[in-house]
């Protein structure tokens, strides 16, 4: 009996050796074959045995000599793209290359080339979204990013309406109440609390979860403490934010309020995304226990809105400005006209192709609030950490607020007005170098199909991409690429051996001028990109991610929001977001580095310059630590560090002289 399982073990393993060989000479005639720069690696990176065991893995293969290893090694961790950033490819000479292993796929290809990158989100058909890594994404259905296609397109026309430039004054005007009401919480209402804040990331999360509840869903969030707003609401309104925002009031037949059921989602997301619904149900563990009652409790609250947002539009009821929800429900054809004096038909399309499933309604809502609030909420984050380590940078953010509102009172400020001359101006320089430094994610993937080799111009020479590649848009090595970006010498405050200044936070990089003290002094108005939509049906909006008035990169260099069709669909929503809270904060305020691991308040206070300048520079370089250890599941987050803060009024900074 041995000997027969020793005979059909042995036998596998000669299948295995066989097929793996197999595909490996496979995947390597074809990368010589494509005339794209190559590297042989042992292993796939997204093999899931690897994924499973690379970390002690890696551990021990660190440990040979790099003659061995480099550059092979250096590709095999999924966060590599943001620990080397543009560094490997400066080592190997080249934007662009393949990594080449067993299996199938098994080859990927790696740019920060802006004219290839260029290339393939503008050649939608030929280099679509490899879906398979989006299938964690549909834990409530499928929707506009897990589909490619046609099937996409059906969602792509469904979700579009609703971001339109109108709708924003409801970001705007939300974003206003919920960044005073979280400088309320870190301040209190004597606006003199003084102490670190440690929870600015959570804090920013909760106010972007705020903001696109009450924008995209109607549903208005407080912060915990702070009393009711003074903003009037419509009795829909009242009533969801009454009943989802209270912990001691819960509808009927729910164990958690709205805002934590979410934040409990979100917090245990990646086990809701890969445990089986049995073991998710089933495994005694509380962590997991905590994510399948959160996972049950906000599909309970997005199934009410639902049906109460289907109630609304049989009965011929609509809300006013942006409605993501409604939207949706429109597009499902629950709509106040017959089905066949429907807008969509009478373009030609017929029923079948206009309506969503509740799923899909669903999916498309998770969606919205995971996308919508985690990408602004850790750039507000991260624009205050740059900015409180960076003092220089933070007043002339000041000083360009100051030219834009002269002291109005926020009550006073308007989105036409106003919105224009902070994009244009120092508060959207700040934006768009934090977002060249930390994008969302780090890894744009798109992929060739089964048989379907694509050509790209590399460097000026027709290469073939292989069919069946997975292809990564390495945006945090694109953003940091030379060839594309103004540069100067590091500074040696920073590194000074870097080989340029693209790792450090220089907002004024985006001006013409940068050492004017006020950037932009005569303010665009014009300063918001106007919306440029395709030809087609989809209402892709092709402006630019970036004002006018500032450094204009190449196409594809800069692509936090991706490009093309396939290009973040609420991008604008999330900048009116950021910039209301940024002017909020900085034209109040000011935002410090905590120092208290080196000193006590009673300790600073009785510093002169030099000394606190001592200090201040430890909190700095420990800050510089924390943020080279961000790390992703959906995106670029602070997950295992925090940095603290102090908010003082201007003119109150204890390190005003650094």
């Amino acid at each position: 009996m041995l000997g027969v399982i020793a005979v059909v073990f042995s036998a596998l393993v000669s299948v295995w050796a066989y097929t793996t060989y197999q595909s490996f000479a496979r995947n390597l005639r074809a990368a010589k074959a494509s005339g794209i720069p190559y590297i042989i690696t042992p292993v796939y990176l997204f093999n899931t045995a690897w994924l499973l065991l690379h970390r002690p893995m890696m551990r021990q293969l660190c440990k040979l000599p790099q003659s061995w290893t480099f550059p092979w090694l250096d590709v095999l961790t999924t966060e590599w793209g943001w620990v080397q950033r543009y560094e490997l490819f400066r080592k190997l000479g080249t934007d662009t290359f393949l990594t080449v292993a067993p299996g199938t796929p098994g080859t990927i290809l790696w740019t920060a080339d802006a004219t290839v990158i260029s290339q393939i989100t503008t050649r939608r058909n030929d280099f679509p979204k490899p879906i398979h890594m989006y299938r964690s994404v549909d834990i409530f259905g499928k929707n506009v990013v897990s589909t490619e296609g046609q099937v996409w397109r059906h969602h792509r026309k469904v979700v579009s309406p609703p971001f339109t430039e109108k709708n924003n004054h409801l970001v705007w005007s939300e974003s206003l109440v919920q960044a005073q009401d979280m400088l309320k919480s870190w301040l209190g209402s004597g606006d003199n609390r003084q102490q670190t804040v440690v929870t600015v990331g959570d804090d920013a999360m909760r106010l972007s979860l705020h903001v696109i509840s009450r924008a995209g869903f109607g549903v208005q969030l407080q912060w915990p403490g702070i009393g009711e707003s003074s903003k009037m609401k419509t009795e829909t309104e009242q009533k969801t934010s009454d009943d989802k925002n209270s912990a001691d009031e819960r509808d009927g037949g729910h164990t958690l309020n709205y805002t934590d059921a979410l934040q409990a989602l979100l917090h245990n997301l990646l086990w809701v995304m890969l445990l089986p619904r049995f073991l998710l149900n089933n495994l005694p563990i509380k962590r997991i226990q905590t994510a399948r009652e959160s996972y049950v409790e906000w599909g309970k609250y997005m199934n009410e809105m639902l049906q109460l947002k289907k109630a609304e539009f049989a009965s011929g009821k609509e809300t006013e400005g942006l409605d993501l929800m409604g939207a949706l429900v429109k597009g499902a054809g629950i709509t106040p006209e017959p089905l066949t004096e429907s807008p969509s038909l009478e373009k030609g399309i017929q029923p079948s192709q206009v309506t969503l499933t509740e799923q899909e309604i669903l999916g498309n809502s998770f969606v919205f609030i995971l996308a919508g609030h985690e990408t602004a909420a850790n750039s507000i984050h991260f624009s205050l950490i740059y900015l409180a380590s960076n003092p220089s940078a933070q007043r002339r953010l000041q000083a360009d607020l100051d030219t834009i509102f002269h002291g109005r009172p926020i009550s006073k400020w308007d989105y036409e007005r106003d919105l224009p001359k902070l994009f244009s101006g120092m508060a959207g320089a700040v934006l768009n170098e934090e977002l060249r430094l930390i994008p969302p994610v780090v890894n744009i993937p798109k992929s060739t199909l089964p048989d379907s080799p694509q050509s790209l111009v590399l460097d000026g020479k027709k290469c073939t991409v292989p069919s069946n590649v997975l292809v990564n848009l390495v945006t945090t090595a694109a953003h940091r690429n030379p060839n594309y970006w103004p540069t100067g010498p590091p500074s040696q405050s920073e590194d000074p051996s870097a080989p340029n200044d693209l790792e450090e936070f220089k907002p004024e990089r985006w001006f013409k001028d940068q050492k004017a003290q006020v950037p932009n002094p005569a303010h665009d108005t014009n300063g918001m990109p106007k919306p440029a939509a395709e030809s087609d049906d989809l209402n892709v909006n092709t402006a630019a991610d970036t004002s006018a008035a500032h450094f204009q990169p190449p196409r594809g260099a800069y692509v936090p929001f991706s490009e093309g069709y396939r290009a973040c669909i609420g991008r604008r929503f999330a900048q009116v977001e950021i910039l209301v809270v940024l002017a909020v904060v900085f034209s109040q305020y000011s935002v410090e580095l905590a120092v208290d691991e080196w000193a006590s308040d009673a300790e600073v206070e009785t510093m002169d310059a030099r000394e606190r300048t001592a200090v201040w520079q430890k909190a700095k370089r420990r800050t510089a630590e924390k943020m080279r250890g961000l790390e992703s599941i959906i995106t670029l987050q602070m997950r295992r560090e925090k940095v603290g803060l102090r908010v003082v009024r201007r003119g109150g900074e204890r390190f005003g002289a650094v």
